[in-house]
């Protein structure tokens, strides 16, 4: 089984080819080590267009890109069954599941946002800004009913002076 539990977060602007993961396995029957391990992709994930794996030989295995241009929107998360096989008598193996991100990042290739959100912020507006221009315009409006509604009630005069009203006898 795996070392330890694999989530993986890759850009939207990969590149094909490119490392997504490097895993490994421990063997809980001899955890002394020893054991040579295998890793291949499980039958209905092996013809997978958007990741390969490769074993490196050595213990490892990487989970490569196979395309570039993922995206967010589409899809954000991949799940991908990794079949682990020992060289121990009798030859075991196991299935375990890599969960692969998709994730929007800046232009260093730094992670902003792992979850699908229909409406994405421009680099420089952060939430609090939004928050505070949605503010003001609520302000701003509120404001304005105030003023035309004084202006209403200053066209109804509230008391009726005696002097002001002239009736002809």
């Amino acid at each position: 089984e795996f070392s330890q539990f694999y989530e993986a977060y890759m850009c939207e602007n990969v590149k094909a080819g490119q490392l997504v993961q490097s895993l490994s396995a421990i063997d809980d029957d001899d955890p002394h080590g020893g054991q040579h391990f295998s890793y291949s992709l499980s039958p209905e994930a092996a013809s997978n267009p958007n990741f390969t794996l490769k074993d490196n030989q050595d213990n490892t295995a990487w989970i490569l890109t196979r395309r570039s241009g993922f995206r967010q929107q589409e899809q954000h998360t991949y799940y991908l069954p990794v079949v682990i096989s020992d060289n121990g008598l009798p030859p075991l193996s196991s299935t375990s599941t890599v969960t692969v991100r998709v994730c929007s990042c800046d232009i260093d290739g730094d992670i902003m946002s792992c979850t699908a959100e229909p409406y994405t912020l421009p680099v420089s507006l952060s939430r609090g800004a939004l928050i505070a221009i949605l503010a003001c315009i609520f302000i701003s409006l509120v404001m304005i009913l105030l003023i035309l509604s004084m202006r209403r009630h200053k066209k109804q005069p509230c008391i009726i002076d005696e002097d002001e009203n002239f009736h002809e006898n």
